[in-house]
């Protein structure tokens, strides 16, 4: 396959783009150039001279009701306004402007914050988007205060503002009756009435203008931000409750049954069929020997025949399956087709009618062949999924992909096998019909998910999908964070191309489009789409609204995901020794896999063809714990 274009990263790279201007924004109005006049500091104004100072506003009801008393007696006042009112506000604040009065700024989110640089650059902000200007004066003055916060009579307050003689009168203009004892005042014999000396105002930069409208923008529309962030975090709330609902439910069910099958009077019969092995290989020098030897060595009591399909490997890995010699075992050589194609001429090679499907980098126990196939006794099955476990679970980044796969994996496949809609046979551990894989066409290379594409095909196709837990698998998980990545890109991307190749399902009355199509959705995409508004809401909440019982709140629900991940640990026979790490998984690690989802929603968006990318190989799978495999 052709190396795919970058698209995807360049729109992740417009993203952070914008992200990094929007900080540029916010440290680019921290700084203020133009020289500012406090308001408090204005000198001395001369005899009977009386400068009118409004604060508090502008107010959509009580500010045009003052210009209108302004405009009858013929006097300029200076309003100092506050930046969230002015963006509220910016048709009063307009008028203020057009009417010739003087403009100041008192703060932002209420009178008096000013002294904090960050809300004057907020303010003067709002003001430069609405007049586009920035004003030279802040802070409302309290020479002379009226006092029309403590008195109602209108005479008593027009003597009390006067009886100093001259200096700035301080109105408040958010509902009192400042516009009256300016009407008032005005009417004073011989007093004459100037702005706020100090004022005046700086024209403004177009990059300040535009920096101005989106900060702004981000303030008037910082509501619809925060209801959107809480409708998100509600439905991941709801999500992650639910999931862990019906895996303690379903699974417990499903395992429940299956005992009560088990323990019966009369237990179904063990059934032995045939079974041909097909394993594509490509580039597993370090891996295949173990692979086949542990399906050499299993005590499975029918014939067992292996077919190695090496897929143009660079690495030797034909010459390596050869060397071997081990009796029942074909290797089959070709170009390098892609892992379907592999598979397809395995299944043409293979002579008997169960079909056992793995990758070149597993290691079956004794007994998992026999396991596998047992769901077969029921003609209506027509594949079953194994059971994957992580075989090189060493370190932490080991552990916490053993804890995806037993927590994630294997649980969701309890949960989807109570309701008949597995819709992943895992490529590590499967066994399909060959008449199932007739019936679909054999394996499709249109996705990259082969195995999911597969089982969605099959069980449309009318066959049952079964889950085998007692069959295990040790697969060779990724080393290093890179090819984890990686491997979980593929993944991800090629589910989804599955889930819309497949939509048709929905329209259909089969349990894919009723359950497993809905379920993916739902936990596999909306799910980890939505879960990162959480944890940046309780970043949010934590440092910047102080809102500490965010936090609260999301470690309750860690502390309950951590529980339902033990759980999963003890449905699966699995020690409860790594749940330590599980806490930071979900720090760290899920991070990790919320970027893949995402990335692999903006690859599809792109309509990108993503290519095969393969995971280095360390040939570790020797370490695989159980102590029921060796190899060499």
């Amino acid at each position: 396959m052709t190396r795919a274009p970058r698209l995807h990263w360049i729109s992740i790279g417009l993203g952070l783009l914008v992200l990094m201007c929007v900080v540029s924004f916010h440290a680019h109005t921290a700084i203020r150039p133009e020289p500012v006049q406090h308001a408090r500091e204005v000198r001395e104004l001369p005899e009977r001279t009386l400068a009118l100072a409004f604060h508090g506003g502008p107010d959509p009801k009580w500010t045009p009701r003052t210009l209108d008393r302004l405009r009858e007696s013929g006097v300029k006042a200076t309003f100092f306004v506050t930046g969230v009112q002015v963006t509220r506000n910016p048709g009063v604040v307009r008028r203020i402007a057009d009417e010739g009065h003087q403009i100041g700024i008192d703060g932002f989110r209420a009178a008096g914050d000013w002294t904090d640089p960050l809300n004057l650059a907020f303010a003067q902000a709002a003001l430069a988007d609405v007049l586009g200007v920035h004003t030279r004066l802040v802070g409302a003055p309290v020479e002379i205060d009226s006092g029309d916060r403590e008195h109602q009579d209108i005479g008593t307050l027009v003597k009390m503002s006067l009886q100093e003689g001259e200096g700035v009168v301080r109105l408040h203009d958010d509902g009192s009756i400042g516009g009256d004892i300016a009407r008032q005042l005005a009417k004073a014999p011989g007093y004459r009435f100037v702005p706020v000396p100090g004022g005046g105002t700086v024209e403004i930069t177009a990059p300040q203008r535009f920096a101005a409208s989106v900060t702004t923008w981000s303030q008037r529309n910082g509501g619809i931000v925060l209801t959107l962030l809480g409708t998100a975090i509600g439905i991941a709330a709801l999500l992650g409750i639910l999931r862990t609902l019906m895996q303690l439910g379903l699974a417990h069910t499903d395992r429940r049954l299956r005992r009560e099958s088990e323990n019966a009077e009369e237990p179904p019969p063990w059934i032995a069929p045939p079974v041909s092995v097909v394993i594509p290989a490509y580039n597993e020098a370090l891996n295949i020997a173990a692979t086949v030897r542990s399906i050499a060595a299993n005590n499975h009591l029918a014939d067992v025949e292996v077919i190695v399909v090496d897929d143009g490997s660079t690495d030797g890995t034909a010459d390596r399956a050869e060397e071997l010699d081990l009796p029942g075992v074909t290797v089959i050589r070709q170009d390098n087709q892609g892992k379907p194609a592999a598979l397809n001429a395995g299944v043409r090679q293979a002579k008997h009618d169960v079909l056992v499907l793995l990758d070149g980098d597993t290691i079956f126990e004794p007994d998992t062949i026999g396991q596998l196939v047992q769901p077969f006794a029921d003609t209506g099955v027509g594949a079953v999924a194994g059971n994957a476990k992580v075989g090189n679970r060493q370190g932490l980044l080991g552990r916490w992909q053993h804890l995806e796969y037993c927590a994630g994996s294997n649980l969701d496949r309890q949960i989807l096998h109570a309701l008949r809609c597995i819709p992943t046979v895992p490529g590590a551990i499967g066994a399909f019909r060959k008449a199932a894989l007739t019936d679909v066409g054999g394996v499709s290379d249109n996705t990259l998910a082969e195995d999911t594409d597969l089982t969605m095909a099959v069980t449309r196709a009318g066959w049952r999908v079964a889950y085998r837990p007692q069959a295990k698998a040790w697969t060779e998980a990724p080393v290093t964070v890179h090819g984890l990545f990686q491997q979980r890109y593929r993944w991800s991307y090629g589910t989804f191309q599955a889930m819309w190749k497949h939509r048709g399902a929905l329209t259909e009355k089969g349990p894919m489009g009723r359950f497993g199509l809905i379920y993916l959705l739902a936990f596999h995409l909306l799910l980890p789409m939505l879960a990162p508004a959480m944890d940046l809401y309780v970043v949010y909440g934590f440092l910047v609204a102080d809102a500490p019982l965010a936090l609260l709140v999301w470690t309750a629900f860690l502390l309950i995901q951590t529980a339902s991940a033990g759980y999963a640990l003890r449905l699966d026979g699995e020690s409860l020794k790594p749940l330590w790490a599980y806490p930071l998984q979900q720090i760290v690690y899920r991070q990790l896999i919320y970027v893949v989802v995402i990335q692999s929603l903006v690859t599809a968006a792109h309509g990108t063809q993503l290519r095969w990318m393969s995971v280095r190989r360390t040939g570790r799978l020797a370490d695989a714990p159980g102590g029921t495999v060796h190899v060499t």
